[in-house]
């Protein structure tokens, strides 16, 4: 009879034990939807804010000054009399704002890089520095090359 009774109770799962499974798995869903969330904010920001005269860049890389807006297309002057439609979304970034995907930015970015205290400004520290006190492009300083190979 006691065999039962502990069959009983041990195959009733605790509600600790279903918030323990259930945990992990929020946790996952929120830290995949809020960047998310606010990626999205910050682009449709950008979009609401663009005027005629921006140096902006697409999606596809091109880089080009807006010289009309519509409702969902932008004229994109590319070059000397070469104009561009592109819709409104095809628009990633600002021409003077960084890169998100370049390596610096991911190298220098995050919650990590600011916990340990590295970050861009520990890369440009030694980009600066070089060990033998020459500049680091092979110039002697006086903007003239040395003709040096490394």
């Amino acid at each position: 009879m006691t065999l039962e009774l502990l069959a009983q109770e041990s195959s009733g799962g605790s509600p600790l034990g279903i918030i323990i499974l259930l945990l992990p798995i929020a946790a996952i869903v929120f830290l995949m939807v809020v960047p998310q969330r606010r990626q999205k904010a910050k682009q449709q920001e950008l979009l609401n804010n663009l005027e005629v005269g921006d140096e902006v860049i697409s999606i596809g890389g091109i880089h080009g000054v807006i010289n009309h807006i519509e409702d969902d297309v932008v004229h994109l002057e590319v070059d000397d009399d070469v104009v561009m439609k592109f819709g409104l979304g095809a628009i990633s970034r600002k021409a003077h704002e960084p890169d998100p995907n370049s390596p610096e930015a991911r190298r220098s970015g995050g919650l990590l890089a600011s916990l340990m205290g590295g970050g861009a400004q520990s890369a440009s520290k030694e980009s600066a520095e070089d060990g033998d006190g020459d500049a680091a492009d092979g110039s002697d300083g006086d903007g003239s090359s040395s003709g040096k190979a490394d």
